[in-house]
């Protein structure tokens, strides 16, 4: 096998395997598809001169622009980065100008994107979407080698709306090189502004209601006309109703006969060449009799429920969408700057990188930066899915990110990230690209459809030749035949045996509390061998709660009432978990005469001439306080077992010890245990410290840990399992989550998490309880068996009246499947397989 260079896109092709070849002044040249071999045929020469349109220079050297740099800490934090994956980098700290050099071979420039946002710095990049029609066959092949072009970071393909989106390097190359480039390539790129995503193909909704209303109408009424139940409508009635039809689908046709003439057929050619055919046919049936052959109810029916479904798909998605746009535009918004020594209000994305930023208790942050003056309790459960907020300071130059809130203090911020480039902003991006994706087995069964669809053409000439030729009938009945083929295996019943099943399986969903965004979640979840869980809001509720205050003393009740007054006036984030304790011990609190917060430590409070301290053990000991040997013991002892402790000490006495915990649910042994039960892999990954993890995980015998984990580490997780041969099962809530979500073979949701999550997911357990995830591995083995049973009933229909419909019985026994009758025998088998799936609506899910 030998292995050529495709002049066009430099990709490796074997010469034997591939059929795209072209001669040129006597050598022969070979591509990797018709695209590379079409561009090369119309200028030769060009690329003969100047070789592939793509960079294959082994070693690569690059300018790119670093944001946030100020200082050679910095440069030297990325530096060391970009050396774990064997990249050198030299920075000019003033400008942050760089270049970059690496194998291309061995890493790309997303890998030294990455490994510069893990340094907490960013690369000046640009962005740029245009449409192009390409078949789903053919996504992968096109993202791939535009992903090759020069400046270019990444290209993304969303088959659901027909476009790409690429992401460059400005230093490098610009949007119209880019776009020459893809045409050169061989494909046609069309203008589109990116918020014309949520537009782009929409249908108003009478188009497919009215396709679907003509097409049942015709397709039921010519059924009972056939056993004269009812009185015959005229053939220009059926031909009027289905030149309608056409006429509102003729977007699914292009696209069909486009992917025809392409090579690579789907589902849509099918039902094009299926809906045409019949069309043509009956129209020359029209021409040459009056009386009309029963035709036009085919294309009409196939063309109406077809497009119903699809619209239907196109607004689950759209709303998918939607929410994302919404929830980025949630993150814009007015903020201060510092700009010559003034503060100045301007919109969040108007701030440029480097500039200080000041945020106030109770705002949001709206860009990605550095403490540099000021401390105080950030929210950070939009990233971290944990319930407490973190102290962060100028002393330790704490990093503070887009979309998390400041609960108290005050901070000055010097932005490194701003607008589409924060953390928030590339999560969303990265679910949202998710959302596109067709799931390998999808892209499969396209295939599988493809081959189909040449059988079904192949079966259908053949029938036609016979019977034309060697079979001794006229031209019309051969005719016939080969319409009854086409009719007979229309792809109705194969196309709704196992979509019926899942809507209504979605349906069932619902009703125990599951709404399911996913219709092959279903098929996936049975094949799943590992489920990773969320801590925070999964398995425990994500509200500390306080669990006992110890007291070291008989009193009691005074120590309790001296606690609820000091936290009423305390910052701190566990505050409200102790004042909600004091409010059900309906204790009375008094106000202090002095209050003294000590940020990360604790308070200190005067109050009915008695000196209160409540905090850590670091705190006491700056009061030159000790803690007893005995409570250190005890206040060890419930560390190890996953609890949250402070202090407090009355009158220079240790005189209680507050035990803090997230409770976990209910439910969450019940649901590991039957995972178990079923053989599957359980694991724990959470942003929490490894001994609360590792007791938790104790508590419900789970078999893995891993804590202290970032947003991106339980994406990589995810990844890492998946690439070793597991079938992942996430099960999170909160946006930190959301990626890893996005990249699980099965994502689940929790309903009390942030939405974000819940678009991320396959399902979502809307009532924030984890019981019915055991409901939903038990109805998706229904669906699965029903699923099957439409499947097999299907493919025997097709087997059976093919033969038949080709003529197999005409010569011995005169019968012939005229067409009428074999769009009736099609309905006939629609009708068992829906009952078939309608039965699934009288299940119930028995717990157990």
């Amino acid at each position: 096998m030998v292995k050529q260079i495709d002049p066009v896109c430099g990709m490796e092709v074997e010469s034997e395997k591939t059929p795209y070849k072209s001669v040129y002044k006597g050598k022969i040249y070979y591509f990797c598809s018709p695209h590379c071999k079409k561009a090369f045929e119309k200028n030769p020469e060009y690329y003969l001169q100047h070789g592939p349109v793509v960079n294959k220079l082994t070693k690569t050297r690059e300018k790119i622009r670093v944001i946030g740099v100020d200082c050679p800490t910095c440069v030297l934090a990325i530096q060391k980065s970009l050396h774990k994956i064997g990249a050198t980098i030299d920075i000019d700290v003033t400008t942050g100008d760089a270049v970059v050099i690496y194998d291309q071979d061995k890493i790309s420039l997303v890998d030294i994107n990455k490994a510069i946002r893990e340094a907490g710095y960013d690369l000046e990049k640009g962005t740029l979407v245009f449409s192009v029609e390409l078949e789903p066959e053919e996504a992968h092949n096109f993202e791939k080698k535009v992903s090759r072009l020069k400046g270019v970071f990444s290209c993304h393909y969303s088959p659901a709306s027909n476009l790409a989106k690429i992401t460059y390097n400005p230093l490098t190359t610009n949007p119209a090189e880019i776009k020459e480039l893809v045409r050169v390539l061989g494909y046609q790129v069309g203008e589109v502004e990116e918020s014309q995503l949520e537009d782009k193909r929409e249908k108003p909704l009478w188009i497919p209601l009215a396709s679907f209303g003509l097409g049942l109408t015709v397709v039921t009424w010519h059924s009972l006309e056939a056993f004269h139940l009812v009185f015959p409508l005229p053939p220009i009635i059926y031909f009027a109703v289905a030149t309608a039809v056409i006429f509102l689908n003729y977007d699914l046709l292009v696209r069909g006969l486009l992917a025809l003439i392409r090579l690579s057929p789907s589902m849509d050619s099918l039902v094009t060449l299926s809906s045409l055919v019949a069309y043509i046919t009956g129209i020359i049936q029209l021409l040459l009799s009056h009386e009309g052959m029963g035709m036009f109810e085919i294309p009409a029916g196939v063309l109406g429920f077809v497009s119903l479904g699809t619209y239907i798909e196109n607004r689950v998605r759209k709303r998918a969408f939607n929410y994302l746009y919404a929830l980025a535009s949630a993150q814009k918004g007015k903020v201060r700057v510092i700009r010559d020594g003034k503060l100045v209000e301007v919109e969040s994305d108007q701030v440029k990188p480097g500039e200080i930023v000041e945020v106030k208790a109770g705002e949001r942050i709206l860009v990605d930066g550095v403490v540099v003056e000021g401390w105080g309790y950030v929210d950070e459960s939009t990233f971290t899915g944990e319930p407490a907020p973190v102290l962060k300071s100028a002393e330790k130059r704490d990093i503070v990110l887009s979309g998390t809130i400041l609960v108290s203090g005050y901070l000055r911020v010097r932005a490194t990230r701003v607008g589409k480039e924060t953390s928030l902003a590339y999560i969303i991006e990265a679910v949202k690209e998710a959302q596109f994706r067709k799931p390998q087995f999808q892209r499969i069964a396209d295939r599988v459809v493809g081959y189909l669809t040449w059988a079904i053409i192949a079966v259908s000439i053949g029938t036609f030749l016979y019977w034309a030729t060697l079979g001794g009938a006229s031209y019309s009945e051969a005719a016939l035949f080969a319409a009854a083929v086409l009719a007979v295996t229309c792809p109705c019943p194969l196309g709704i045996a196992v979509p019926l099943v899942v809507a209504i399986a979605i349906i069932n969903a619902t009703r125990i509390g599951i709404v399911v965004r996913s219709g092959d979640v279903f098929e996936r979840i049975l094949q799943v061998d590992t489920v990773v869980f969320d801590k925070t809001g999964t398995l425990t509720m994500g509200k500390p709660r306080v669990q006992e205050v110890i007291f070291l003393d008989s009193a009691g009740e005074e120590v309790l009432r001296y606690l609820c007054s000091a936290e009423n006036r305390s910052e701190h984030p566990l505050a409200s978990a102790v004042i909600e304790y004091c409010s059900e011990k309906k204790v009375v609190s008094l106000e202090p005469e002095h209050y003294e917060h000590f940020p990360g430590l604790g308070i200190f409070a005067k109050i009915n001439g008695a000196e209160v301290i409540v905090g850590s053990k670091r705190l006491l000991e700056m009061f030159n306080l000790e803690v007893p040997g005995q409570v250190n013991e005890r206040a060890e002892k419930e560390i190890s077992q996953g609890s949250t402790i402070f202090y407090v000490a009355l009158n220079g006495k240790v005189s209680a010890l507050v035990l803090v915990r997230d409770e976990i649910r209910e439910d969450a042994l019940r649901v590991v245990s039957f995972l178990k039960k079923k053989g599957l892999t359980t694991i724990l990954a959470t942003g929490d410290s490894k001994v609360v993890a590792e007791n938790l995980s104790r508590e419900l015998s789970l078999d893995q840990v891993y804590a202290e984990m970032r947003p991106e580490d339980k994406g990589e997780l995810v990844e890492k399992l998946q690439a070793s041969g597991k079938k992942v099962l996430f099960v999170g809530d909160g946006i930190n989550d959301a990626v890893a979500l996005s990249r699980a073979f099965v994502g689940i949701a929790m309903g009390g998490g942030a939405d974000i999550s819940k678009e991320a997911g396959d399902a979502v357990l809307a009532g924030g309880n984890l019981e019915p995830l055991i409901a939903l591995f038990k109805l998706s083995e229904l669906v699965r068996k029903k699923a099957l049973e439409n499947l097999l009933w299907a493919f025997a229909y097709n087997l059976t009246l093919v033969p038949i419909a080709a003529g197999i019985l005409w010569k011995p026994l005169g019968v012939m499947l005229r067409p009428e009758l074999a769009a009736g025998a099609m309905m006939a088998s629609d009708i068992t397989v829906v009952v078939n799936a309608v039965s699934m609506l009288r299940w119930q899910n028995k717990r157990g």
